[in-house]
């Protein structure tokens, strides 16, 4: 795809994406693909990002089966530029969000749009915490789930594994007011990024994507910890069926105590103990010889994301009256065994 010209270039509107592992990166590269599209901006936090887009030539290189694909559009990269972020992605594991998004907190306000694109949950209530406290002034968001499989061989240069979909919707800006979500402030991302053919995103309603989110959060409740203290890949979540079972229920029993489902046609069969069960076994059967990050995480002594996971149904549990000693443990245990690494 040749360069656009920059004087056509100033004149859409900017996506900012903030994170450039395998998912910003992807997300980057798919939506510089979409014709007439936005103008994609790499917020880049440190030099040697900088230098290895340069090195690339400025491209992010992106490896499918039918071969390589070298895109750069009108891609550019921001380090110090202090324009207004009115669509920003952001891409960053769960545990560093508060952190990346702290730098550029003074470049946000109530008409822009942040999408988190993440995997785990409760980064909103972290950023609401600590930068946004106003429900009133707080920027408009969007929750994503992306289920496509790739790969980050170095900076900018990506391997789409496996070709699934993206899922988009609006969050309301207070929880207490679900009907209260800005969707016409947020139409630009909501109706451009499902343009994109390698994203393959679908825009949703909040009950919707708020599902879509919980399911994938399941999954990951029970694979990455459990394959994470056993140092295995995903094969060995089939050595433990009751474990999986029972961590299922208690997923299940939090997910129907939520209020913002409640009262959502077919919440019940969907988060069934049988249905979770099922959707978990699909998956992993599908990825049995994948090691999940988790895993990766620990091998390395990084800090893993089990707070934005199991945590997660901690916290949810512990609102809803529901109690949850399977995710409680798992944290605990995980956590505890970072620390053993740190020794």
């Amino acid at each position: 795809m040749a360069p656009i010209a920059s004087t056509i270039a100033a004149l859409r509107p900017r996506v900012h994406i903030l994170g450039l592992g395998n998912i910003g990166t992807f997300a980057a590269h798919s939506i510089s693909g979409i014709p007439s599209g936005p103008s994609v901006v790499l917020l880049l936090h440190r030099k040697s990002l900088l230098e290895n887009y340069r090195l690339n030539g400025n491209k992010v290189h992106l490896n499918q089966e039918m071969g390589r694909n070298l895109l750069h559009g009108d891609m550019s990269s921001k380090r110090f530029r202090m324009d207004t972020l009115t669509n920003l992605i952001v891409c960053v594991k769960a545990t560093q969000t508060v952190t990346a998004i702290c730098s550029h907190a003074n470049r946000l306000d109530r008409d822009s749009n942040i999408l988190f694109l993440q995997n785990g949950a409760g980064m909103i209530d972290e950023v609401n915490s600590h930068l946004f406290p106003d429900p009133v002034s707080r920027p408009n968001y969007l929750s994503g789930v992306i289920s496509h499989g790739v790969t980050l061989n170095e900076p900018f240069d990506i391997t789409h594994t496996g070709f699934s979909a993206t899922s988009i919707g609006p969050v309301p800006r207070d929880h207490t007011r679900i009907e209260d979500i800005p969707v016409s402030q947020l139409r630009y991302l909501l109706d451009i990024l499902p343009q994109s053919k390698t994203l393959n995103a679908t825009s949703y309603r909040y009950t919707d994507i708020l599902q879509i989110q919980l399911e994938k959060l399941t999954v990951n409740a029970f694979c990455n910890p459990i394959c994470a203290l056993n140092d295995a890949t995903n094969e060995f979540l089939f050595t433990v069926p009751e474990m999986r079972r029972s961590l299922l229920k208690e997923i299940s029993q939090v997910v129907l105590a939520l209020p913002e489902l409640e009262g959502v046609p077919g919440i019940e069969e969907r988060f069934s103990v049988d249905k979770l069960e099922s959707t978990v076994n699909m998956i992993i059967q599908k990825t049995a010889q994948t090691t999940c990050s988790m895993v990766w995480d620990l091998r390395a002594g990084r800090e893993t994301e089990v707070k934005f996971i199991n945590g997660f149904w901690s916290r949810m549990g512990q609102i809803t009256g529901v109690k949850t000693p399977m995710n409680d443990d798992l944290v605990c245990q995980i956590l505890a065994r970072c620390l053993e690494k740190e020794k």
